[in-house]
């Protein structure tokens, strides 16, 4: 710690608020309510927002200018993260998230926001009390008792200005790198969709029940508290749910999602390979093919088309086994089905080549915050 710099626990200059609204909030209502996915570091993000017209939830847990919400339960890359309110619009907060307000003059709000961002804070802070694959939640009472180290009010808005205008570089920089992540996804999806609607000679037009088997009455659901723990994957909807201690296949095969929101959202792909022993259960179904260009040919050709007609149900999307048969498939002679297979693979590996370039060079800036935040918080940036 730089000299001069005084240690205090957080109790000692913020009030803070572990409770938040309970109420039920939808897409509609007249005031938002953030909760933990809209607090993934330093600022807040208004994207997917529930709101609620409470009018006694909005009176108790309405925030005010300069609060800071904390993640005290999220993912764990999450938990622990903090962003500070502008109050630009009027909002609240749920439970998930611990408001936090600075009650001494001589504390900078964004100054305590970027600390509790740092990695410092989020190594050494506080104590995980339970986590899990997806969750983990931090012992709210720490938080009360957190020391940490503040220079004088001038330094802070000194050490703010600074990390502002670097994190917005850095900011700037990431955006680019996305957009240009974006730009290879669309570029590659245009290279196919000019592969698939070719239809030269040697192409016909044929359903997928016809270009594939079904093997669907194969699949065996197994409930958790019923699966014997192993190393088998066992199959769902969109990949490995969990390791099983038996198989039901065991060869190459494509899976491909039966129901699920990513039917119509397509964040992911919805068909994908395996190869092996597997269980699969009954939200993917499951496909053989006489040889391995077919499968790769549909499944990249399942992964770039729209299949919404095919799609029953808007609150749980369904692709029932009638409807996946039936889609029509461009499907070429065999010395252009592997010809037009080994052009769409070499193209995938460029694309894939790009993206981890451009991931390594995110993570990189990522780095490089947590480098700026580790001196700002000893003393070295000012």
């Amino acid at each position: 710690m730089k000299k001069g710099w005084e240690t205090l626990p957080l109790s000692e200059v913020c009030r803070t608020f572990q409770y938040g609204t309970s109420a039920k909030s939808s897409k509609e209502g007249t005031h938002p309510v953030l909760r933990m996915g809209n607090i993934q570091g330093e600022r807040i993000s208004w994207e997917n927002l529930k709101y609620t017209s409470n009018k006694d939830e909005i009176a108790k847990y309405g925030l005010e200018t300069n609060d800071i919400l904390f993640n005290r339960t999220n993912s764990p890359e999450l938990v622990g993260k903090s962003a500070i309110y502008d109050g630009t619009r009027e909002a609240l907060h749920a439970g998930y998230l611990i408001r936090v307000q600075v009650i001494c003059g001589r504390l900078s709000a964004h100054f305590l926001n970027y600390y509790l961002n740092s990695p410092k804070t989020r190594e050494h802070g506080f104590s995980v009390m339970s986590s899990s694959v997806n969750q983990a939640n931090i012992n709210a009472s720490k938080l009360k008792a957190y020391l940490i180290n503040l220079p004088s009010l001038s330094e802070q808005e000194e050490i703010v200005e600074i990390l502002d205008k670097a994190f917005a570089a850095i900011d700037q920089a990431k955006a680019n790198i996305e957009h240009n992540i974006a730009n290879a996804k669309e570029l590659f999806q245009s290279k196919l969709n000019q592969i698939f609607s070719h239809k030269g000679e040697g192409w016909v037009e044929m359903t997928l029940g016809e270009v594939c088997e079904n093997l669907d009455r194969q699949r065996i659901p197994i409930t958790k508290d019923k699966r014997t723990e192993g190393a088998i994957p066992y199959y769902g909807a969109s990949g490995i749910v969990d390791y099983v201690a038996d198989y039901i296949f065991d060869e190459d095969l494509l899976l491909v999602s039966e129901d699920g929101a990513n039917l119509l959202a397509r964040t992911y792909p919805i068909a994908f390979s395996i190869s092996g022993k597997a269980w699969v259960n009954n939200h993917a179904h499951v496909l053989r093919f006489k040889d391995t260009a077919s499968q790769i040919f549909i499944e990249y050709y399942l992964n770039s088309i729209r299949l919404d007609d095919y799609i029953s149900g808007m609150a749980q999307p369904k692709l029932n086994q009638k409807k996946l048969n039936s889609i029509t498939v461009p499907f070429p002679d065999l010395p252009q089905l592997r010809e037009t297979v080994s052009a769409i693979e070499a193209l995938d590996s460029e694309l894939k080549k790009l993206s981890s370039a451009n991931q390594a060079k995110l993570a990189s800036l990522d780095e490089l915050k947590k480098s700026i935040l580790q001196k700002a918080f000893a003393g070295e940036l000012t």
